[in-house]
C-alpha cells in the first residue's frame, strides 16, 4: 500500500512538474520582420532573399523565422535602410548603390562603376581583405549591422540600344538610361543621362524617350523583355562586373539575438550566396544563348578602344570622388590595393574563353 502510494506520488510529480522544465528550457521563437527592395517576380534578386529565409528556418529548427517580403510591401523599396535603421524593419535584403546620395563611398560596395571588381576578387575582398569591416564603418552610427552579402549578380549586360554604339563618340546626344558614378562618365562623353525606375525602362524605350539603357544581367534583363524593343545589345558590363546584395539588420534586433543564432545566421547567408551565384551562371547563360539567336538582335562586344577609354574616365571619377570624401578613399584604395595584390595571380592562371574545342 505504501509502495503504491509513493509511486502514485512520484507519477504524480512527473507528471506536473516534466512540463514545466521542458516549457522554462524551450527556446523562445523569435519572429524578424524582413522585405526586399525587389520585386518577387525578378529573378536574382529577391529569389536568394526568400532562399535565405528557407535556410534560416530550418538551420536553427524554427528558433528563428524571417518573414521576408517582397519589394514594396512594408515600405517603398528605396527606403529599406531607414526601415532598418529605425526598426520598423529588422532585416533588408538590397543593394548598396542606391545609398550614394547619403553615404558616396556606398557605391564601391554596389560595386558600380566602370573596371571594379570581379566577382571572385570582389567576395575575397568582402570576406578576407577588410571589406565587411568597412562596410560595417560606412554605417556606424545608423543602427543597422551589415552582414556577408545574401547574393551575388554576375555582370551586367553593358546597354540596350535602338541604335548601334561602336565607339565612345557614339555616345553624344545618346538619351541613356542609368545610376550613380557610371551617370557621371557618360555625360563626360557627351550622353544625356536619364534616371528611371526598372518598371520605367522598357516602355521608355518603346516609345523612344531614352536611346539606350543599362539594367541588369542576361536573365533579369530578359525577363523585362528589352530584346523585344531594342536592336542592339551591347556585352560585356564592365562598368558593373558584378554586384554584391546587400544585408543589413537592425543593430538592437542584432544584439538580442543569441551567439548561435548569430553563427547559423551568417552559415545561412553563405550558402544563400553560394546558391544564388551557381543559379545565376545558368540563368545568365540560357538568357545569353536566347539573345544570341533572337531574330534581328545584334549582340556585340566592346572593343578594346572602348573598354580603355572607358576605364581611364572611370578611373578619373573615381580620383574625383575620393578627393571629396575621405572615407570614399579610404575604401578605394582598399579595393585597389586587394587587386594589386591578386591581379599578378588571377592574369596567369585565368583561362581564356574558348580555352578547349
Amino acid at each position: 500500500m505504501k509502495r503504491g502510494l509513493l509511486w502514485g506520488m512520484v507519477l504524480m510529480v512527473f507528471v506536473y512538474v516534466a512540463p514545466l522544465d521542458l516549457a522554462i528550457s524551450s527556446p523562445k521563437k523569435i519572429i524578424w520582420k524582413a522585405q526586399s527592395s525587389y520585386p518577387a517576380g525578378l529573378p536574382q534578386l529577391y529569389s536568394p532573399a526568400a532562399h535565405f529565409a528557407k535556410l534560416v528556418k530550418n538551420l536553427t529548427d524554427g528558433r528563428l523565422v524571417v518573414r521576408m517580403s517582397p519589394g514594396g510591401s512594408i515600405v517603398p523599396s528605396k527606403q529599406v535602410f531607414e526601415a532598418v535603421s529605425t526598426g520598423v524593419l529588422d532585416m533588408g535584403c538590397t543593394w548598396a548603390g542606391w545609398w550614394i546620395g547619403k553615404f558616396p563611398a556606398a557605391v564601391l560596395f554596389g560595386n558600380s562603376y566602370p573596371n571594379g571588381l570581379q566577382m571572385r576578387e570582389m567576395l575575397a575582398w568582402i570576406y578576407t581583405g577588410g571589406g565587411l569591416e568597412l562596410w560595417n564603418q560606412l554605417y556606424k552610427g545608423h543602427g543597422v549591422v551589415v552582414l556577408p552579402p545574401y547574393g551575388m549578380l554576375g555582370s551586367e549586360n553593358f546597354c540596350w540600344s535602338r541604335k548601334p554604339i561602336n565607339s565612345l563618340d557614339d555616345f553624344k546626344g545618346l538619351k541613356f538610361r542609368t545610376v550613380g558614378i557610371w551617370g557621371k562618365c557618360l555625360e563626360r562623353l557627351g550622353a544625356r543621362v536619364v534616371s528611371l525606375p526598372g518598371g520605367e525602362v522598357y516602355p521608355a524605350l518603346e516609345r523612344g524617350v531614352i536611346d539606350a539603357a543599362e539594367f541588369a544581367t542576361p536573365a533579369i534583363d530578359k525577363k523585362l523583355g528589352f530584346q523585344e524593343i531594342c536592336k542592339y545589345l551591347k556585352v560585356p558590363g564592365i562598368h558593373e562586373p558584378c554586384a554584391p546584395l546587400e544585408t543589413l539588420v537592425n543593430e538592437n534586433s542584432w544584439s538580442k539575438l543569441p551567439d548561435d543564432l548569430k553563427q547559423k545566421v551568417k552559415y545561412a547567408l553563405k550558402l544563400s550566396c553560394f546558391h544564388a551565384i551557381n543559379l545565376a551562371m545558368k540563368q545568365d547563360a540560357e538568357a545569353m544563348n536566347f539573345f544570341l539567336h533572337y531574330p534581328g538582335l545584334h549582340v556585340s562586344k566592346l572593343s578594346p578602344e572602348m573598354i580603355k577609354g572607358i576605364v581611364k574616365i572611370g578611373n578619373e571619377e573615381l580620383d574625383r570622388y575620393a578627393q571629396k570624401d575621405a572615407f570614399f578613399a579610404k575604401v578605394l584604395k582598399s579595393q585597389r590595393e586587394f587587386r594589386k595584390l591578386v591581379e599578378p595571380y588571377a592574369s596567369l592562371v585565368r583561362l581564356p574563353y574558348p580555352y578547349a574545342k
